[in-house]
């Protein structure tokens, strides 16, 4: 009798790590698509969320910190410029003024900054405060070098 070729199975393609230092970043990105808005407008809008995760990627990272899917903020919400839902489920981020003007990158990641404080603290209360200035100050650190 001759030989039978085994068929070579491979393994299922696992979920992303639970832990490490690859599991501690934003995993999705999302902007608001086609609702009312240009390919050019939401080419920027991509663009502002992603060089806002890159930028506190190494934060996240040193923190343990996940974010499962940053969004951009509906423009209809008004009384916000952010926030996050169960501790980094899901964090969304208002990139457009009410004027329909983007908003400067600054304020985008200053506003990431403190979204992501809540991943570890909801009050807004002086341990709130405290690791946003401390999250502020590492991330000027880490942009004066270069590093995101």
């Amino acid at each position: 009798r001759g030989r039978r070729a085994r068929a070579r199975v491979m393994p299922p393609r696992g979920p992303p790590p639970a832990t490490g230092p690859d599991s501690y970043k934003v995993w999705e990105i999302k902007t608001q698509g086609k609702k009312g808005t240009s390919k050019e407008d939401d080419a920027r809008a991509r663009e502002l969320l992603e060089r806002t995760a890159w930028q506190v990627q190494p934060i996240m990272r040193k923190r343990g910190w996940r974010v499962g899917v940053l969004l951009e903020m509906p423009a209809k919400v008004r009384d916000r410029l952010g926030d996050n839902y169960n501790r980094g489920e899901r964090v969304r981020l208002k990139l457009r003024r009410d004027d329909g003007a983007w908003e400067a990158y600054e304020q985008v990641l200053a506003v990431m900054l403190h979204e992501l404080v809540h991943n570890d603290i909801g009050p807004h209360d002086g341990k709130f405060f405290a690791l946003l200035a401390e999250l502020e100050k590492e991330c000027e650190d880490l942009m004066a070098r270069g590093i995101g």
